[in-house]
């Protein structure tokens, strides 16, 4: 529920001109605004320009049906070509061999084929074929209503810029005549179907029959200029490789005749045979070579570790020596045992002895005796692989020197041969590409073809009438609605009790009022049973309350009424509180102080005709007595003739006495007064009051 917020000003910080300054009674505000309140603001605001939004629907509509019955049919001629990567295969060649299959490349080539297909030349040849140069100059797009319009205000027009010489000079320099050209194009349709190599092209015109023609020509023309591109590549490969080839070919004689030349004053026949020979027997010797050299770094090693190793690890090895370490052993462990019973000397311990010592010295000769054949057996062996090794590392010196030597003086005709053979490499392949141009350019490039034929329109563009009117109808109401909504959101208001409290700063916000219609503004002012719940009554009864007992001298008896705009219920308020205070036993006047659009008399039904204008020009004033019951009434000063200037009545000097007789007469004085937005006349009565209760 929208609602009326009021607040005491103090006049230290608001109104500088009021003598008095009013108590400022702090009340707890209300909780936050929900966003359902929000929501019910803007369905209320819609509601109030429902009447505007179905008008400006009503008029997009016909904006749209208008739209649709100036505009010039149009038809479209659709058809699809299919653009492949490579052609089909006659032959194993082709002209073009540079061009490698990847992903890259693919998008890089249906791009280009995408902009030859909005080629100016092409566009030209299509033009010139079926001269349609005037056609597309002269076609309109709108019914010749509209050019007649356009040609009546186009005088004024000219007129109007004929006072501006310099934007107009400019504009005829920046200005540039449309072509054919860019017409046809803009006629013209190129929509490529993604993840496919077909490519949807149309033509829209007036003509149905033309269109098709032209769409059809159209094509023929792009696919006969690939084919004519093709035959002039091959023709200019011919000439280039004609060129080359007498090139190749002078050059590759040239090169003959020196090798001979050179052969024979060096008296070479066939270098190939010599240099594999060499070259073969030279990686042989490395090889043997090689070989060598590991059986003897094999014998070194054998022979250094085999020389320090002690003779029973040299006979450890040998099975007589072995069978004898047996024995000794046998004879040893015997000797022990037995001389645990007998005594050295006895003649039994000294045979075991004797037969002991036998035994080790036999070992040991024998050991010494292998060790040293062993020795001589390694030295020999290394002695051997080190004179194999040195005389392979000789036989391979000589036949690098000779080959070397061969190099030097045939290093002049390998040069000369490797010429000729680069020089017939070259011709060969020159005149074998020859070939396979002159055999592969008669085959016509079947990279492009149609896959559907250009149709004959039967339907013209665009859509229905009856879909005109209800896209027209339905942009109008969703573009008059986004306003309705946009100004009730951006529009500065206050809404609420938090906005309020945001403008009014140190002032306190004394009450809330839900507003009513104006037909039940009259009866505010009763106190009948059936209305003492009335939201309105109470919330009017608070702020009586909170006037009354939230100051410390209770209601200021000179109280001015005012609010930011106007119709925000000051006058409601105004009423109400004279009737309130009367109740209480008061003497109330109630001044109408809204000299430009008075309503105090229209509310109350009173007489206009004498009232306060009347007493400060002509010093006659007329009071109406108002009564809303029998024993409670209160007086009224009604607002009197409009006059010409009412901020010099209000501020007059027996506007001033008027007032100072009325404070000895009556308790309350409440002067309801004009908005404060763009008029004076409130802070001049603001001045005279000893407090303003702003709605």
């Amino acid at each position: 529920m929208n609602t009326l917020d009021m607040m005491v000003s103090n006049r230290s910080n608001a109104l500088a001109l009021h003598r008095h300054p009013a108590e400022t009674i702090h009340l707890s505000a209300p909780e936050s605004r929900s966003n359902t309140t929000l929501l019910s603001d803007y369905w209320l605001a819609w509601k109030k320009n429902l009447f505007r939004i179905i008008l400006l629907s009503l008029l997009g509509a016909a904006l749209a049906l208008a739209l649709g019955l100036l505009s010039n049919k149009t038809y479209t001629s659709r058809s699809s070509i299919k653009i492949e990567t490579d052609p089909t295969r006659i032959l194993s060649y082709d002209l073009d061999t540079s061009r490698q299959p990847s992903y890259i490349n693919d998008d890089i080539y249906y791009n280009t084929q995408y902009k030859l297909l909005r080629n100016n030349d092409l566009a030209r040849k299509v033009i010139a074929e079926l001269d349609l140069s005037d056609y597309l100059l002269n076609e309109k797009p709108f019914a010749e209503p509209v050019y007649a319009v356009l040609s009546t205000v186009k005088p004024l027009i000219q007129q109007v810029r004929s006072y501006f010489p310099d934007a107009e000079e400019q504009q005829s320099t920046v200005k540039d005549e449309i072509t054919p050209e860019e017409i046809f194009f803009n006629n013209l349709n190129i929509n490529p179907v993604r993840r496919s190599r077909v490519i949807d092209i149309s033509y829209k015109s007036q003509d149905p029959v033309l269109s098709e023609k032209v769409l059809d020509s159209y094509i023929q023309a792009f696919i006969g200029s690939r084919n004519l591109t093709r035959i002039a590549s091959s023709e200019e490969a011919k000439d280039y490789l004609k060129g080359q080839i007498e090139q190749a070919k002078e050059k590759m004689q040239q090169a003959e005749g020196e090798m001979l030349k050179y052969a024979k004053k060096n008296n070479i026949v066939d270098t190939n045979a010599d240099v594999s020979v060499i070259a073969s027997n030279l990686a042989l010797l490395n090889e043997e070579y090689i070989k060598a050299k590991s059986r003897r770094i094999d014998a070194e090693s054998q022979f250094n570790n085999k020389k320090n190793i002690s003779t029973y690890l040299n006979a450890s090895a040998d099975v007589v020596i072995q069978q004898k370490k047996q024995q000794l052993s046998s004879l040893q462990a015997e000797y022990n045992a037995k001389l645990d019973v007998f005594k050295p000397a006895y003649p039994e311990m000294l045979q075991l002895k004797r037969q002991i010592d036998e035994l080790s010295t036999f070992i040991n000769r024998e050991s010494s005796s292998i060790h040293d054949n062993t020795r001589k057996n390694m030295q020999a062996n290394y002695v051997a692989a080190l004179d194999e090794e040195k005389k392979l590392k000789s036989e391979i010196d000589v036949l690098e020197k000779k080959l070397m030597s061969f190099y030097e003086n045939s290093i002049g005709y390998t040069t000369l041969k490797r010429d000729v053979d680069t020089s017939r490499n070259l011709f060969e392949g020159l005149l074998q590409r020859m070939k396979e141009i002159s055999v592969a350019a008669p085959v016509q490039d079947d990279r492009v073809s149609v896959v559907d034929s250009p149709s004959l329109p039967t339907r013209k563009d665009g859509l229905s009438y009856a879909r005109m009117l209800l896209i027209g109808f339905g942009i109008g109401f969703l573009a008059a609605s986004l306003f309705v909504m946009l100004r009730e959101m951006l529009t500065p208001r206050i809404r609420d009790i938090h906005s309020l409290e945001a403008v009014a700063g140190p002032y306190p916000i004394l009450s809330s009022i839900p507003k009513t219609r104006r037909s039940r503004l009259r009866n505010l002012a009763s106190s009948n049973r059936h209305e003492s719940m009335n939201p309105v009554i109470e919330s009017l009864r608070y702020l009586r309350t909170t006037l009354r007992f939230g100051n410390s001298e209770g209601i200021p008896q000179t109280l001015h009424v005012t609010s930011p705009n106007a119709t925000d219920g000051k006058s409601t308020v105004a009423i109400f509180l004279a009737a309130s205070l009367v109740k209480s036993g008061k003497r109330v006047l109630l001044i109408d102080g809204d000299l430009r659009k008075p309503s105090i008399h229209k509310k109350l039904r009173l007489d206009n005709e004498v009232g306060l204008t009347n007493y400060v020009v002509h010093n006659d004033i007329k009071l109406h007595k108002y009564c809303f019951t029998d024993s409670a009434c209160f007086m009224v000063i009604s607002a009197g003739p409009a006059t010409p200037d009412p901020v010099d009545i209000l501020s007059s000097d027996n506007f001033a006495r008027i007032l100072a007789k009325c404070r000895t007469v009556f308790d309350h004085i409440i002067i309801d007064s004009p908005p404060v937005l763009g008029m004076a006349d409130s802070l001049v009565l603001g001045n005279f009051a000893d407090a303003s209760l702003l709605v």
